[in-house]
């Protein structure tokens, strides 16, 4: 390890046209103790939660792993995650205890929030509900998210939402009943968001047009020149790669969300640069996914934020998922289709897929003697367990990521035989205790975290299969 250090939230600094640039840099060895356990200042490494969210549920047929323990294996749509599996915990068995008015609407509600959904007068929708208290992400964020740029930060994905019937369905994140907090689902709009791109558009019509990748990339490099070179020189030679790789990471970014931007005739810039366009009413998710992911590895690995959550699907959706040959919306699809839904099972595991990718890419960004992956508590889960049945039984629970040390890895297979495939399983809230503690969350006194929900939904009892 090199004698020079720095600090975890060094940022390099420039300036554009007289506007001031910053730049996060990754995850250096300059930045951690001989170890590459702790920060070179003596603090621990942060941890992070995320949250990755998808509509219609599981086939449970296909989902449930048949072995338990260390030695389960990948069941049929579990299978993408191939790549991490060391770094995934299943959690089956489990029951959304917080009730069940509206099936959709509970269970995003409950697995959510932990907590038990406001219902509201429906007025002329079938239904209408909001969040009962805050989401599990910003209940984190209260704690672990005071000390960064973002306290947290919101991605979505498909744009095929249910909006008509109060919050519940259409947002992932709130902040308490009727306080969603909307997501970015342009990754142009959340590269400027967290990277600010500095860029000045020309002032008249006579200017040429300009290439909005050079742009960016004068903004957020060339403008932080100067203070690269005075860094660059002090590093050492492992530190220099990661720096180099940094900034190739931040490049090839930038050229992604430019792929698709078509400048118009006219002599000016587009609004947002890097839009990613649906082709012919056809959603982009996989490219969505890939760009937003890439983005917020970058951000989490420059501590601009530990909490996050990226809705891929809401409940009730109308994506239609043509990757996988599919012509009908999801939700209707989870209905209509017969036999043992093959189609439906094809959607799932494309999902899965791109769930992959994120913690792929989180994976992939050392950090200290591990990465950052290592460093995060990932939940994963949907509004109900299975679409057709609406039901909140043995639901569906993917916990990856290290949590710091204190989620095991490889990871386990945990299924709860208390009560199993019934709602006298054990509170799918137990996982979620699981997720808060792994991440670092406290109680509102500082100490360990040692209770979490709402109601009889409340909660003591963690996973303790899954902990180290």
């Amino acid at each position: 390890m090199p004698t020079f250090k720095i600090s975890r939230r060094t940022v390099l600094r420039g300036t554009l046209g007289g506007a001031a640039v910053s730049f996060g840099l990754p995850p250096l060895e300059a930045m951690f103790n001989a170890n590459g356990t702790a920060l070179a200042q003596g603090g621990a490494l942060p941890k992070r939660l995320g949250i990755f969210a998808w509509g219609g549920g599981i086939k449970r047929d296909r989902w449930i792993p048949t072995a338990t323990g260390a030695t389960w294996d990948l069941s049929p749509e579990l299978a993408p995650f191939a790549n991490v599996k060391d770094y995934i915990n299943i959690v089956t068995g489990l029951a959304v205890k917080t009730g069940n008015p509206q099936g959709h609407h509970a269970g995003w509600g409950g697995i959510f929030s932990g907590s038990s959904l406001i219902v509201q007068p429906k007025g002329s929708a079938p239904f209408r509900s909001t969040f009962g208290t805050k989401s599990v992400d910003q209940f984190a964020a209260d704690s672990i998210g005071k000390e960064t740029k973002y306290k947290s930060l919101e991605v979505g994905i498909s744009s095929g939402l249910n909006g008509a019937e109060g919050t519940t369905l259409k947002y992932l994140s709130h902040n308490g009943p009727d306080l969603p907090i909307s997501a970015i689902y342009e990754p142009g709009a959340f590269f400027d968001r967290v990277f600010g791109t500095g860029f000045t558009a020309p002032s008249t019509p006579a200017m040429p047009v300009v290439d909005p990748t050079k742009g960016l990339r004068r903004s957020v490099m060339d403008a932080v020149q100067a203070d690269l070179t005075s860094l660059r020189v002090r590093l050492s030679t492992s530190d220099k790669l990661r720096l180099d790789q940094h900034l190739e990471n931040v490049r090839n970014i930038e050229k992604r969300l430019a792929m698709d931007t078509v400048l118009p005739a006219a002599c000016k810039l587009p609004t947002k640069p890097g839009a990613i366009a649906d082709s012919r009413g056809h959603e982009l998710l996989e490219e969505r996914v890939k760009a937003m992911s890439d983005l917020m590895a970058v951000a989490l690995a420059c501590d601009q934020t530990r909490v996050f959550s990226m809705l891929f699907s809401g409940s009730t959706a109308s994506t239609v998922y043509w990757q996988v040959g599919v012509s009908e919306g999801h939700h209707g699809l989870t209905h209509d289709e017969g036999g043992n839904q093959p189609q439906v099972h094809a959607t799932i595991v494309y999902t899965m897929k791109l769930f992959a990718y994120l913690l792929e890419a989180l994976k992939n960004i050392p950090e200290g003697a591990g990465n950052v992956l290592d460093n995060c508590a990932i939940y994963g889960s949907s509004d109900l367990s299975d679409g057709k049945a609406h039901d909140l039984i043995d639901y569906p629970m993917v916990i990856a990521g290290g949590g710091g040390g204190y989620l095991k890895k490889p990871g386990w297979h945990y299924r709860s035989m208390t009560g199993a495939g019934t709602m006298n399983g054990e509170n799918a809230n137990n996982a979620i205790l699981t997720v808060l503690r792994a991440a670092g969350v406290t109680d509102a006194a500082g100490g360990p975290l040692k209770q979490f929900g709402g109601g009889s939904a409340m909660t003591t009892t963690s996973i303790t299969a899954i902990e180290k």
